[in-house]
């Protein structure tokens, strides 16, 4: 059986790390191991040794989706936090999965290119952001792709690497359709634009964010993905959802789709208000909500 030394050999790790500390809702207990690459191809190497050895691994990135369980995880938690090099590509930009959102907006903008102005305000990282295909309502991350480079299970030359283009993925809404596959780096492709144009974009958006989600509080984004043609977060509030807690976990006032932490709450805390708010929509209307929340088993 492989040693921790042995993966420890491909890049930084630690024993026994608090996963509370590197989710945005603030939950979880230890991972058993924990790994931080600091470029894709550790990650890649790191990814391929744990698959050929069976290991358990989950990914972390921003940790803005995530649900940890109490008990931590008994395998390897991998956190691109590390992985956050940005690089101007031509006329768009390369991005390692390690980069947060507010950096990659940042450097769009500072160089004047625009496509990154609608995830203003939403934390995480460029990986976990192509997994989840992040965006709004009506747009998607994966609008301003041209190609990305993955880790691929499965795959035994090249360390599992291969490079893809949209079209070859076909993601969808609130859904990279990665299918196992994990982001090592993406090439977005942005249009020029001044920087008053898109600061003042930025700011609209931000201000209509301010006013309708808890960016302030510890949370984890929207709970549910939208049902086809409607809002998650209108059906929630129909069904009375809005300040209902569950020990420090609590359904913001502001946007019902959100749970936030009013200080210690667990994550079974989290977890049996995530049933509360299913069962409220499903006994009310009928409709089945699918977690946005990614629950770690």
């Amino acid at each position: 059986m492989t040693s921790f030394v042995d993966y420890a050999e491909i890049c930084p790790a630690r024993k026994d790390v608090s996963l509370r500390d590197y989710t945005t809702l603030r939950v979880g207990g230890n991972a058993k191991w924990f790994f931080e690459p600091h470029k894709p191809e550790q990650l890649a190497e790191l990814l391929s040794k744990l698959e050929s050895n069976r290991e358990p691994f989950r990914l972390l990135g921003g940790g803005a989706n995530s649900l940890p369980s109490d008990e931590g995880f008994d395998g390897a938690v991998i956190h691109t936090g590390q992985m956050r090099r940005i690089f101007r590509d031509g006329s768009g930009l390369r991005i390692w999965a390690g980069a947060t959102l507010p950096a990659a907006i940042r450097a769009a903008a500072e160089l004047e290119l625009s496509g990154f102005e609608d995830l203003i305000g939403v934390p995480g990282h460029i990986g976990g952001a192509l997994a989840m295909n992040a965006g709004s309502a009506s747009w998607g991350i994966w609008d301003i792709v041209e190609n990305v480079t993955l880790w691929v299970p499965g795959i035994v030359e090249s360390l599992n690497i291969e490079e893809k283009t949209p079209s070859m993925i076909q993601p969808r809404y609130r859904n990279g359709n990665l299918r196992g596959a994990i982001v090592l780096e993406a090439l977005f492709k942005l249009e020029p634009s001044s920087a008053f144009v898109i600061k003042k974009k930025q700011e609209e958006l931000l201000r209509k964010k301010n006013s309708t989600q808890p960016v302030t509080i510890p949370s984890a984004g929207c709970a549910f993905v939208n049902p086809p043609g409607d809002s998650a977060g209108r059906l929630l509030e129909r069904c009375g959802m809005k300040g209902v807690k569950e020990g420090d976990a609590e359904v913001s006032e502001k946007h019902a789709n959100y749970i936030i932490n009013r200080g210690q709450a667990s994550s079974k805390d989290v977890r049996t208000l995530i049933k509360r708010m299913h069962q409220a929509v499903k006994e009310n209307f009928k409709i089945d909500l699918k977690k946005e929340l990614v629950i770690w088993d």
